[in-house]
């Protein structure tokens, strides 16, 4: 999986989670894990757990950069 990493603001390829704890953990262990777990828990609700990583990421880096985030999906 390529995706954008918040807690490192770099782009990495890893290999997918399998499970949400995963996930999680790959989004911990900065001061703002809080509000990346948040937007990777909202994502999740209606994606799967690759794909939700991956639009947290997306949400992040577009922060970071003074961007749009994507647009949530219904």
């Amino acid at each position: 999986m390529f995706w954008y990493n918040p807690t490192t603001r770099t782009m990495e390829r890893v290999p997918a989670p399998g499970f949400d704890a995963q996930a999680i953990g790959m989004l911990s262990g900065h001061p703002e894990s809080d509000k990346y777990i948040e937007e990777y828990r909202d994502w999740r609700q209606a994606l799967g757990i690759a794909e939700a990583l991956q639009l947290t990421g997306d949400t992040f880096r577009a922060i970071h950069l003074g961007e749009e985030p994507p647009p949530r999906r219904s």
